[in-house]
């Protein structure tokens, strides 16, 4: 069986029992009879890499680039969990950071929504007239 490996891009303010259930909830959905997915949590791959990898710039760019021990893709893509009755969906400086560079490899990029269990495909970031560090860019979703 493949096994492909997904990052959780959630925010700070998410409860630890939120951030795990959507890993598990994940993992189930994304798994079939030819991939196992497994999902990782930011909040315990930043508190396993960053320090060895020299701080956030170089962890950011490790999550969307880096190889694992066999040379695979360390992670496949990228998921952010979304509120689906927000209008337009945004996301804060340091999600928006990671979304960049995982746009930039050409990796898959979801936004997801929880309750329905529905996924989008992010295709881009709208940047906006704002310094709200909370809700930097707006996401570009395909229909």
């Amino acid at each position: 069986m493949n096994k492909s490996r997904w990052f959780l891009a959630h925010s700070k303010k998410d409860e630890d029992e939120d951030i795990d259930r959507w890993c598990a909830q994940l993992a189930s959905h994304m798994t079939d009879d030819v991939w196992q997915a497994e999902v990782v949590a930011g909040r315990d791959d930043y508190k396993s890499r960053a320090a060895a990898l020299g701080g956030w710039a170089a962890w950011c760019r490790d999550v969307a680039v880096g190889k694992s021990y066999t040379g695979g893709h360390l992670f496949h893509g990228i998921i952010v969990p979304v509120d689906s009755t927000q209008e337009s969906l945004s996301v804060g400086k340091a999600t928006a950071q990671l979304l960049e560079w995982f746009l930039d490899a050409k990796k898959h990029v979801f936004a997801w929504c929880p309750e329905s269990e529905s996924f989008k495909s992010i295709t881009g970031l709208a940047a906006k007239e704002s310094d709200d560090w909370t809700s930097w860019v707006t996401l570009t979703v395909a229909e």
